[in-house]
């Protein structure tokens, strides 16, 4: 199943799906091997909170000399704070001001 996984650029869970629906498992042995494959798969990756780092994705998406200079532009008056929030893509101001600490630009 691996290495038709991989072959097809699916997971082996879609690759039991699939082998059902050829009708080379039946119902039983669809849900014994569907359930002992998803236990192997969250042995190989536990997930932890369930996401990634807001802040990490942020510097990664708008590029971090922009966003820097954005935050550090914000506080002087040069960019407003409606601007900056729409341009970074955030909502909050407690997540403005932790980037801007994240960034090390905490006054």
């Amino acid at each position: 199943m691996q290495r038709l996984a991989c072959l097809f650029k699916v997971s082996t869970l879609v690759i039991v799906r699939r082998l059902f629906d050829l009708g080379v498992f039946d119902r039983e042995t669809l849900s014994a091997t569907y359930h002992t494959e998803l236990e192997h798969l969250m042995v190989l990756s536990p997930r932890g909170n369930g996401g990634g780092d807001f802040y990490n994705s942020l510097s990664a998406r708008t590029g971090k000399r922009f966003e820097r200079a954005l935050v550090a532009s914000t506080p002087e008056g040069q960019t407003q704070f409606a601007d900056a929030f729409r341009m970074l893509g955030i909502k909050k101001s407690a997540t403005f001001y932790e980037a801007a600490w994240r960034l090390g630009l905490h006054g």
